[in-house]
């Protein structure tokens, strides 16, 4: 590292001699008193009171020394900043991710990002909510999209929550209701979104002590409207996911069921410089990118700086 000439300074106020310093920095004597020199012909001012035991500061030592150390401390930082962004410059950011925030939230968070650094690179992993917990927590992920109720072990800041809704097909006896429950639905032949361990739908039903009928098990949502439009089964999904489904009944569900969605991270201590940052651009930046998009319910009081 490149010492300053305010390093030097600090080295002889904290060993007391020009001989101490200069063997502690590795410098010659006569260097390390030139430096001093340079220092106070700089600020007008001598430093230094020379004594055969050493040196002790001046009085006008002493009036400079909150400044020198103000000056020291701003060094730091700049070194400090310096070396972050270069982490920055060539970052790899690992993001856990599920298919409606790869749909409607992270493409535009990641295009706003790479504008400002464009050497950044993303590597994204689509996965159930669980499996992106226990990446987390092996280090194989920085950040991670994910559900919020379905974990148990990491650290999180919540973003937004999202409502189900049922959807039938326009001739199904249950297409004429305004609100639809759980109890109804159980009733009839059910397509299930498969979200890995952690299905909300599942587990109210449970929760409620129904028995649902599970005739199919589809992960792609896409896929779950082309087989209602089939008469396949029913199915309940997030209303944010669906586009495209004019053609079937969507339906609110008496039991108000939501997902909450969070940004989760292992541990923000150990976070690279780059997972931070754009740790803080997610928080900053979705209740942007969703204000207009009515089936988001931006959690404000959540969304806050670390």
């Amino acid at each position: 590292m490149n010492l300053t000439k305010y390093d030097v300074f600090f080295k002889v106020l904290e060993t007391k001699t020009i001989s101490q310093a200069a063997k502690e920095l590795g410098y010659s004597q006569s260097a390390v008193s030139q430096t001093i020199k340079s220092l106070e012909e700089e600020l007008e001012a001598t430093l230094f009171i020379r004594q055969k035991s050493g040196v002790i500061l001046s009085k006008d030592g002493h009036a400079y020394l909150p400044y020198l150390k103000s000056v020291q401390a701003s060094l730091a930082n700049l070194r400090t900043k310096k070396q972050e962004m270069k982490g920055l410059d060539q970052a790899i950011l690992r993001i856990g991710t599920f298919t409606s925030i790869s749909r409607h939230l992270l493409p535009s968070l990641m295009k706003e990002f790479i504008e400002m650094y464009p050497n950044v690179q993303f590597e994204l992993y689509q996965s159930e909510y669980t499996n992106i917990e226990q990446q987390l927590l092996e280090g194989s992920l920085d950040l991670g999209f994910t559900c919020i109720d379905a974990i148990q072990q990491v650290q999180y800041q919540e973003l937004y929550y999202d409502e189900m809704f049922a959807l039938v097909p326009q001739n199904h006896v249950l297409a004429n209701y305004e609100v639809l429950s759980m109890e109804q639905i159980a009733k009839y032949p059910f397509i299930q979104l498969d979200e890995g361990e952690y299905s909300l739908p599942i587990k109210t039903f449970q929760n409620l002590g129904l028995h649902v009928q599970i005739k199919h098990k589809v992960y792609d949502d896409f896929t779950i409207l082309a087989m209602i439009r089939q008469n396949l089964g029913i199915s309940i999904l997030y209303q944010n996911a669906l586009s495209d489904y004019d053609d079937l009944c969507l339906i609110p569900i008496q039991e108000n069921l939501f997902r909450h969605v969070g940004i989760a991270y292992n541990n923000y201590d150990t976070l690279s410089y780059a997972g931070k940052t754009f740790l803080d651009f997610i928080l900053r930046k979705t209740p942007e990118i969703l204000k207009n998009k009515d089936s988001f319910h931006i959690n404000v009081i959540k969304l806050s700086k670390i």
